[in-house]
């Protein structure tokens, strides 16, 4: 059921703390690591979201044990690598289905793979063509879903092109273990590399599990033999979902803290806490705590390439006819490839409201627009929880933005619209 809601307008400045869910892009790793150790895994801060309820699902499907207790989550692998056929959809979750495609290539038997409608436009050819290339039986429709693939994947490595997503990789990276199980596997990722932050994400959380992971050149990632170990992890606040509430401060010089989410942090998100000082913004940074203050009059930005950092450009977009002057926002060519088009999708949402833009295929040029001269909106989502959250910034302004589906921030954030209504609190 989708409900529509006019997004209410900020009047007054806040100071106030904002616990983060749990990192999804960490939470989705650590589980699928989880669920193919042959042992027992306990983590915490796991983020409630139908994505990672999502991955849950498919990992039990797939032979995975899992139990919640309290608030954390034991997992005991491995998955059924058999011949049995499998069936598992993974809703709406991207990153989940990437990653489930390399971990049925390691299964002997079926595993046919489903998702949501939207989901289904996706590609994933260049990760289903790496399989194939390396022995798997591979069945796809147009290389979206549904999938189906039959392992086991045996290769001393990989080539995949790095210019659509950085998931594809990651999937590659989580299997790799598996697939030499003697030798190193090395992975060459061809073409232009776009958010290479993910890949480094995925990298240390590996290493945290006990693999040896190194960059031969700029091309090559060498994971060396070995195996995941068991054990406890702790999930850190989910930096792309900080940066809604940082802008937010920022724009309305008011202040916000977090306090799960420190300098410590690998998530590249995390840069965009420079964007928001860039723009005026005071930025305290302890190892596991993050404060931002906005400023009364907020500063030109410019040109910003935002090629490794692709879920918070669309924060950044959609808050760019507040910013002074004119911004260019460029690196975006994998933001067409994302839950709906997030460089088309929010430009034609801005044509309607009056917002004067520029755009090519990979930029957006952005002028500055009183808020006054907004036009009232019914926003489009396009099913993608990130619009939503992202024009709520503008809309803290304006007052004038109406979502068309509330419930669509519960993919990754379903408790959003209470975190931001708690920003009006003294």
């Amino acid at each position: 059921m989708t409900t529509s809601y006019q997004i209410p307008p900020l009047t007054k400045r806040f100071d106030t703390q904002v616990t983060l869910p749990g990192s999804k892009s960490i939470a989705l790793r650590q589980l699928a690591m989880s669920a193919l150790v042959n042992g027992k895994s306990t983590l915490r801060g796991i983020p409630e979201c139908d994505d990672i309820d999502a991955m849950i699902e498919c990992l039990g499907n797939l032979g995975a044990k899992i139990h919640q207790r309290n608030n954390e989550l034991e997992i005991s692998g491995p998955i059924d690598l058999s011949d049995k056929t499998v069936s598992i959809n993974a809703r709406m979750s991207g990153a989940s289905t990437r990653i489930l495609i390399g971990m049925a290539a390691l299964r002997k038997g079926l595993t046919r793979i489903d998702g949501h409608e939207s989901l289904r436009k996706r590609t994933n050819e260049p990760l289903l063509n790496a399989l194939e290339q390396m022995g798997c039986y591979v069945k796809r429709e147009r290389g979206g879903l549904p999938v189906e693939i039959k392992g086991p994947v045996m290769s001393p490595g990989f080539e995949i092109a790095g210019n659509i997503s950085s998931q594809y990789v990651t999937a590659l990276l989580l299997i790799s273990p598996f697939v030499n199980r003697e030798k190193s596997v090395v992975i060459n990722i061809t073409g232009d590399l776009v958010s290479k932050p993910y890949i480094d994400i995925t990298v240390n959380e590996m290493r945290k599990r006990g693999l040896r992971i190194r960059w031969s050149g700029s091309r090559d990632l060498v994971v060396e033999s070995g195996s995941y170990s068991d054990g406890e992890y702790s999930i850190e606040g989910d930096a792309t979902a900080a940066s809604y509430f940082s802008a937010i401060a920022t724009i309305h010089n008011s202040s916000v803290n977090f306090p799960n989410l420190g300098s410590n942090s690998v998530q590249g998100d995390y840069f965009f806490f420079e964007v928001m000082e860039q723009l005026g913004a005071k930025v305290e940074r302890e190892d596991q705590s993050t404060n931002v203050s906005g400023s009364l009059q907020l500063e030109g930005l410019g040109d910003l390439d935002m090629n490794n950092h692709p879920d918070v450009a669309l924060t950044l977009i959609a808050m760019s006819p507040l910013i002074p002057g004119t911004t260019k926002i460029s690196g975006l060519s994998s933001l067409h490839h994302k839950e709906c088009d997030r460089l088309d999708c929010p430009a034609a949402e801005f044509k309607i409201m009056g917002v004067p833009f520029r755009k090519t295929d990979t930029s957006i040029t952005i002028d500055e627009i009183t808020t006054g001269s907004i036009k009232p909106h019914t926003l489009c989502t396009y099913h993608d929880h990130r619009m939503a959250m992202a024009f709520s910034v503008l809309a803290s302004k304006t007052g004038s933005i109406t979502i068309d589906d509330k419930n669509v921030v519960d993919k990754t954030y379903p408790n959003y619209w209470v975190d931001y209504q708690s920003l009006f609190q003294d």
